[in-house]
């Protein structure tokens, strides 16, 4: 029986698609980019809280310089480039009642919100509303909600009781430095690193800073690592910052992706 054009179309479009999910599958592991990136060396922001309410100052200080100059150093070592990021301070008797509008040079802020009630310890953001102004807003939490259930059973379901107790916990110093190295490299550009191997089978590589959790209060030692940085590269090329101006900018990028040419992966 003769096998009409059209069938034959459709049978390789199946047989296609299905090549493409296995090649697809085959190194697994993925980074996500936000999509955008700064033109210029950014100028960092750092605005601390208010001493009254967190008087973790200076230990704050010596984590976000540790982490900012963390990414910076490896980024240099890695490709020779210019990777210069400026840092101002801002006390919260500079900043407490300004707006960002107060402070037209700066390009990424970092910020310490007190008592956010979120799932997240950080969040980052970005705004180019304006073609005048662009920047990128960076939030660490200092403390974070713990609850509690407590379940009374009585002898009756109407006489059972469920009360939740919320309780502010501190975040301990090891844990605001990883969140501050992971939301920094989100305000360069990054999104989220993902592991989709099979984790029964294979090892799996849970150490990029830009993995897509972060957990806390068991006392992890994170760092930015290789593949961190190779994705960087992708994004603004050896030269860093104000260097090599991209076409375009990778929205995804596999594993292949961080050792061969970014424009030959399909996920690119």
């Amino acid at each position: 029986m003769r096998i009409g054009l059209i069938t034959w179309v459709i049978v390789w479009l199946i047989v296609g698609i299905m090549f493409m999910g296995l090649v697809s599958s085959v190194y697994g592991d993925y980074y996500k980019t936000i999509g955008v990136y700064h033109k210029y060396n950014p100028q960092v922001c750092i605005m601390y809280p208010d001493p009254e309410l967190e008087p973790r100052i200076e230990m704050l200080s010596e984590v976000t310089f540790s982490a900012i100059n963390e990414w910076r150093d490896k980024l240099v070592n890695a490709t020779g480039g210019n990777w210069d990021m400026p840092v101002k301070e801002y006390a919260w008797s500079e900043h407490g009642t300004a707006d960002v509008s107060d402070y037209p040079e700066c390009t990424l802020f970092i910020n310490y919100p007190e008592g956010v009630e979120d799932e997240s310890v950080g969040r980052t953001g970005f705004d180019f509303s304006s073609s005048a102004r662009y920047y990128y807003w960076v939030e660490v939490d200092m403390n974070t909600v713990e609850r509690k259930v407590a379940i009374s059973l009585g002898e009756s379901v109407n006489e059972s009781t469920i009360s939740v107790n919320t309780e502010w916990k501190e975040i301990p110093e090891s844990d605001i430095r990883n969140i501050v190295l992971h939301e920094f490299g989100h305000g360069l550009g990054l999104e989220h690193y993902y592991v989709t191997s099979n984790c029964m089978e294979v090892e799996c590589d849970y150490s990029p800073i830009m993995y897509s959790s972060i957990d806390v209060f068991e006392g992890q030692v994170k760092n930015v690592t290789d593949k961190d940085i190779s994705m960087l590269e992708r994004i603004y090329g050896a030269d860093g910052f104000g260097g090599m101006k991209p076409k375009w900018i990778p929205r995804t990028c596999d594993v292949q992706c961080l050792e061969v040419d970014c424009g030959n992966s399909r996920l690119c």
